[in-house]
């Protein structure tokens, strides 16, 4: 079972979807979300991770607590690896991943009703030309998923 919650970032101006990976990290282990336009943010890559301009802060004490569960050592614990392990990342590829594809996916949803044959190849086609531009655009969870195939 995995849990998700919506979190808005410091300036407000953005909501965005977290998957905890099999619920072993709390909500609180996110001590704050940084959109590219929250201002005065100065990087500590001993408890936050950057992805294309995001960051994402984590209360390490509270995930230090939980180490045992992710079957990482305290001292081997680290953003990048909270992050690129699922326990606290982005739900989807990308900050807003969820409503951006659901958006796309609309589109094509008429030819679904129309055409179920092409729509398939069509949803094929968009599914891996959409990862091959996440990656592209330097999303890390793409740029895995991709490296990985």
């Amino acid at each position: 079972m995995c849990m998700t919650n919506e979190i808005s970032c410091i300036c407000g101006r953005e909501s965005i979807s977290l998957h905890h990976g099999d619920s072993i990290l709390p909500g609180e282990v996110i001590k704050a979300i940084y959109c590219p336009q929250c201002a005065g943010v100065s990087f500590d890559p001993s408890t936050m991770i950057k992805d294309n301009d995001w960051i994402i802060e984590y209360d390490m004490e509270i995930a230090g607590v939980f180490a045992h569960k992710m079957r990482a050592r305290k001292e081997e614990l680290a953003p990048d690896f909270i992050f690129d392990n699922g326990y606290a990342s982005w739900n989807g590829y990308t900050p807003n991943d969820i409503k951006a594809a659901a958006k796309e996916k609309m589109a094509m949803l008429e030819l679904a009703r129309t055409d179920k044959r092409r729509y398939m190849t069509e949803i094929k086609s968009w599914t891996e030309n959409r990862l091959k531009r996440l990656a592209d655009e330097g999303w890390r969870k793409a740029k895995k998923v991709l490296a990985a195939a």
